[in-house]
């Protein structure tokens, strides 16, 4: 084969593997990724705040002092003067009993209020027989009023006289109430370990009624100035607690931290955050160490 029938199939041998080249780039070619996906998370920062240590509760409301009534004399109430839920004052006749003396059938007798109060209950409906015996009805002091709770063996150990307490009760959500411990009983219940507590709260306009069901915090000891981050941000690791904590250049770094009181809203951290750095809230399951992230604003 001659020198220039070389140098012919060289050059369409070259021009043949630039054609397949250009095809095959058209064809297969696969851009390379400008940059890695960013996780879309939400952060809060790590801040500081009173921690209160808590012994969570339900109690009932009731009179600070509270009297049942008695008529003196046997016969029928005739009259209710003062309705449940009606203030009265002490001596104010609340009802009225028609007694069973003949001689005395037209003179009723009156039913007084022992102290100042709401009467809380009528015992007995119209016409029904009266005795010496038998309540009538019950008055009892709002203002304080006291609540009743009861604590277990456990928690007994740690209460004292004067020890602050916080409660709700359902008719009002959303106010809270605020009192203390007046009375802890000297020994617990054989058959159910706890104790009862009696915990005296002021009652503003009188709005806490003897029979109102409250939720009730007793607190234990109060910390101010203690790290806290949004529960949220928690993420369990068996026995451990992880956080995702966002750098300045909006990479993920895992940190163990160690917890100390965990409120609804928050968890004190004890160790392993400053105060100021950004914290994961929503998005960190699907975070891994070094992972880039968007922040949503």
């Amino acid at each position: 084969m001659s020198s220039k029938k070389k140098i012919f199939y060289v050059a369409i041998a070259f021009m043949a593997v630039v054609l397949l080249s250009k095809v095959g780039a058209k064809f297969f070619h696969r851009p390379e990724a400008v940059g890695a996906v960013k996780v879309p998370v939400t952060v809060a920062p790590a801040k500081k705040r009173l921690v209160e240590e808590t012994i969570e509760l339900t109690g009932d409301v009731r009179g600070m002092n509270e009297a049942r009534i008695y008529s003196k004399v046997p016969g029928r109430l005739l009259r209710k003067i003062k309705d449940a839920g009606d203030t009265v004052k002490k001596g104010e006749v609340v009802a009225l009993v028609d007694r069973d003396e003949p001689a005395l059938k037209f003179a009723a007798a009156e039913v007084t209020a022992p102290l100042d109060g709401v009467l809380t209950r009528y015992y007995l409906d119209l016409g029904q027989n009266v005795t010496q015996a038998t309540p009538v009805c019950e008055v009892a002091e709002v203002e304080p009023v006291k609540l009743v709770v009861r604590v277990t063996e456990r928690d007994f150990p740690r209460l004292h006289i004067g020890m602050p307490a916080r409660f709700t009760a359902d008719p009002y959500p959303g106010i809270s109430f605020s009192g203390k411990i007046i009375k802890i009983d000297s020994a617990l219940d054989d058959s159910t370990r706890a104790a009862d507590v009696e915990i005296e709260a002021k009652n503003p306009s009188s709005k806490l009624k003897p029979g109102m069901f409250a939720r009730v915090s007793l607190i234990i000891a109060a910390r101010s100035g203690a790290l806290t981050i949004p529960r949220e941000a928690l993420a369990p690791t068996g026995e451990t607690k992880k956080v995702f904590v966002i750098s300045s250049a909006g990479i993920a770094n895992e940190r163990q931290v160690r917890i100390g009181e965990i409120q609804e809203s928050f968890a004190e951290v004890v160790s392993g955050l400053e105060e100021g750095e950004q914290v994961v809230t929503m998005g960190w399951h699907n975070l891994s160490d070094g992972n880039a992230v968007t922040v949503a604003q």
